[in-house]
C-alpha cells in the first residue's frame, strides 16, 4: 500500500552503487520482514542509527562478498554523528522506527547523502583520493553537508 500527502514515505532502497529505490510498504508486518529479506538478498539485521530511522542490512553481506555501500555507510555514519568503522554491504533499506514508513524529511535526508556519495565517486574517477582516511574523510563532509543543505 502507497502512503498518502502527509503520511509517511514508503521504505527505500539504497543499492550498493548509490541508487535509491521506492518500496511499498505492506501492512502486514510479517510481509514487511519478507519485503526486508527480498529487497536486501538474505537474512537483514536492523541497526539504529537516526531515532526516527531503522537501516536494514543484509546480515552476512561481507561475507558473501557483497559490495560495500558507500553511501549507507555514509548515511548511518552522519546520522550516528560518528565515523562508524564497519562497512555495511549490499544493499540497505530504510524505514522508520518498528518497520514504519520513513518520514518524508528522513527520505529527504536519504536521498540527498546518495546524490552527494555519487558526485564525490564521480570525482574519484578523475581525482582519486590520496588514501582510505581521506576518502572517508571526503565522502562525510560531502554527506553531512548534503543534510545540512536540504533541512
Amino acid at each position: 500500500m502507497f502512503q498518502t500527502k502527509g503520511d509517511p514515505v514508503a521504505v527505500l532502497r539504497v543499492d550498493s552503487d548509490g541508487t535509491v529505490v521506492v518500496h511499498p510498504w505492506p501492512e502486514d508486518e510479517r510481509e514487511r520482514w519478507a519485503a526486508v529479506r527480498t529487497a536486501v538478498g538474505g537474512s537483514a539485521d536492523a541497526a539504529v542509527y537516526h531515532r526516527r530511522a531503522q537501516l536494514h542490512v543484509h546480515g552476512n553481506g561481507q561475507a558473501e562478498g557483497l559490495p560495500l555501500n558507500l553511501a549507507a555507510w555514509a548515511l548511518a555514519s552522519v546520522w550516528r554523528g560518528l565515523d562508524i568503522p564497519y562497512g555495511l554491504y549490499g544493499p540497505v533499506v530504510v524505514t522508520g522506527p518498528q518497520m514504519g514508513g520513513l518520514d518524508e524529511d528522513l527520505a529527504g535526508a536519504v536521498r540527498a547523502v546518495c546524490a552527494a556519495v555519487a558526485e564525490v565517486r564521480q570525482e574519484w574517477t578523475t581525482r582519486p583520493p590520496v588514501g582510505e582516511r581521506q576518502a572517508r574523510a571526503e565522502v562525510l563532509a560531502a554527506a553531512r553537508h548534503s543534510i545540512t543543505a536540504s533541512a
